[in-house]
């Protein structure tokens, strides 16, 4: 893709760190952008400075690692921008430590949002 205005971006892990330097990104090319993160008050605090700066945005609240949230982030973009050019799947986590030592909810929460997303 060389032009990108107009398009429409979706990112998760979007409120913080690389996600929203692509939201960033995408906003200055011109971008629509859907902003899908768990934490809810970044996610709202990075909307509302990318749509001052001129963006067209959307945020939807999203755990990655259920299939109903990614399901109505498909359907709240589809319904504001009816199509999707750009999917970052940013959104990741890690249990720290070694693996041995992580517990089966560790395993469970990585492999949720890391894998299944």
């Amino acid at each position: 893709m060389k032009e990108f205005q107009g398009k429409v971006a979706v990112i998760t892990g979007a409120a913080s760190g690389i996600g929203r330097a692509l939201a960033e990104r995408c906003v200055a090319e011109g971008m629509k952008v859907v902003l899908a993160d768990i934490e809810g008050a970044a996610l709202e605090k990075a909307e509302s400075e990318l749509t001052r700066g001129g963006g067209t945005v959307l945020s939807v609240r999203t755990d990655v690692s259920r299939r109903s949230d990614v399901q109505a982030l498909a359907c709240k973009t589809l319904d504001a921008f009816g199509q999707v050019h750009l999917l970052f799947n940013n959104a990741g986590v890690a249990a720290g430590g070694a693996p041995w030592e992580a517990t089966w909810n560790d395993w469970e929460w990585v492999l949720g949002v890391d894998l299944w997303a």
